[in-house]
């Protein structure tokens, strides 16, 4: 069977221009069947929004299944267009759908009738059935056409061992070169699955059905090692695991480990709470010595009231603790900031962005709250009425989707402001001209990121200036035509 898996492009404006990591999903996936079938990969992110170019292109493979990662809201249309454009030119070529949006929304998936198949869950063992059998009929956790009418098998249990999942296949995209952060490569590793909290904005607890899974210290260093072997460049090491420190035992002994490494030429960068680090100090300090130079930090807001709400379960305190042991540790605070929770009034928003800036923070993500497919905000949404919207594309973290937050003008000036006062403070650019400590790399590298961002905004204002927005960016077509 020739098979392509495909890492579909997004928004038209995303972060993949400033920070974009290899596609660790299909690369994952492509591990599993590589044995029985021939796979080529396909990154179209950051490629533009051509569905008709891009499904000559991946026709020209001459393909036998096609299967599009779908984890973000923003993948849909693009994706369903893309399904219809390849199945206009070659009906026959199945189409599977796999993710997270994908798997909370399998119905209005399949409806419009260019898809095959959805992947429901952990899609490893999934797709290596289908391709082994060569069809969908009784493989658990895929939900199908038969005679014109979805058919939903059973779900498929969790992967207990994560260590049964195979490395991912880098080597099916050769060329990485474009997976970067400013001068550093980017590589991903996942040493888990899942996370145990229950923040209403995410939906990674309930895609992985309240469970965190990890694989074992020996498989992580082991893949780790590979990397370290394999890539000589200066090159940052990103964990994308969702809650890097659920375990902080486990996360000490993985520091530990690369110690011993004494990999110089290579950054670690991964996810944690500020409730861990704040209670674990010595852990803190392994991370300085095992060279991590930026660890995002879920801080949304100062609002007490929301952050309870919301099922963050942190505090300020916490907050500012977390940040000044990194900082003490030599390793930079990236953090995320989130406007427009369930409500919020207008004061609490000011109270959010004023508060950014005081955080000492090094990188400030802010969005705006999103109920995405599989949170607990988007079924409350719903449940509720108070969804604004229903345009996939709408859902790009910094617009309003939901009644009762403030209009998009609103909600830009509050976040330039925030953005202005952070990379533009005097703390910020001094850091410029000091020593080269892994901190200070971390604040030259996210201020080239901020002045291309200035950059995309400039452009885009003289664009709709002079009338050309419309112009420049692609048209949707309809899935029926």
């Amino acid at each position: 069977m020739r098979l392509i898996l495909v890492m579909p492009t997004g928004l038209q404006v995303g972060y993949d221009a400033y920070f974009s990591s290899s596609p660790l999903g299909i690369e994952t996936l492509a591990a599993s069947v590589r044995d029985i079938a021939d796979v080529t990969l396909v990154d179209l992110r950051g490629k533009g929004h051509d569905v008709e170019a891009h499904a000559e292109g991946l026709l020209t493979h001459k393909p036998d299944m096609i299967g599009i990662s779908m984890n973000s809201a923003s993948h849909t249309k693009y994706s369903l267009l893309l399904a219809a454009a390849v199945k206009r030119r070659c009906p026959d070529v199945k189409i599977v759908l796999g993710g997270q949006q994908a798997t909370f929304l399998t119905q209005e998936m399949m409806e419009p009738g260019h898809v095959d198949a959805v992947v429901r869950g952990e899609g490893e063992q999934v797709f290596r059935e289908i391709v082994m059998s060569g069809g969908f009929e009784g493989v658990a956790g895929v939900s199908w056409y038969s005679d014109g009418k979805i058919v939903d098998e059973p779900d498929r249990a969790l992967i207990e061992n994560l260590d049964d999942i195979l490395p991912p296949a880098r080597d099916l995209l050769p060329n990485r070169e474009r997976y970067r952060v400013g001068k550093y490569r980017v590589e991903g590793i996942e040493t888990s699955r899942g996370c145990a909290h229950h923040c209403s904005f995410c939906s990674v607890r309930n895609f992985h059905r309240g469970r965190w899974r990890p694989k074992s210290v020996q498989r992580v260093m082991q893949e780790i090692d590979e990397l370290l072997e394999t890539c000589p460049y200066p090159k940052v090491i990103y964990f994308v695991d969702d809650n890097f420190s659920t375990d902080v035992r486990r996360m000490e002994e993985i520091c530990r480990e690369i110690v011993k490494r004494n990999a110089h030429d290579t950054f670690f960068w991964c996810q944690a709470r500020v409730d861990a680090l704040a209670k674990n100090p010595e852990l803190v300090e392994w991370m300085g010595k095992a060279h991590f130079t930026a660890v995002l930090l879920g801080l949304e807001t100062p609002v007490a009231r929301l952050l309870k709400s919301s099922g963050k379960n942190i505090s300020v305190d916490q907050t500012m603790r977390t940040i000044e042991l990194l900082h003490a540790n030599d390793i930079g605070a990236w953090g995320t900031f989130t406007l427009g929770l369930p409500g919020e009034t207008l004061e609490d928003a000011h109270a959010t962005v004023d508060f950014i800036p005081t955080t000492g923070v090094d990188v400030a993500q802010i969005t705006v709250a999103t109920p995405i497919p599989g949170s607990n905000l988007y079924d409350e949404a719903k449940e509720q009425g108070t969804l604004l919207v229903t345009d996939w594309d709408k859902y790009d973290f910094t617009s309003p989707t939901m009644k009762g937050q403030l209009p998009k003008k609103k909600l830009d000036a509050l976040m330039h402001r925030a953005y202005l006062k952070v990379y533009l403070s005097r703390r910020f650019l001094l850091s410029m001209f000091k020593q080269q400590t892994n901190l200070h790399r971390l604040r030259r590298t996210m201020f080239g990121v901020f002045l291309s961002w200035i950059w995309f905004l400039l452009k885009n204002r003289v664009r709709s200036w002079v009338g050309l927005k419309g112009k420049l960016s692609n048209p949707r077509q309809r899935l029926d035509t």
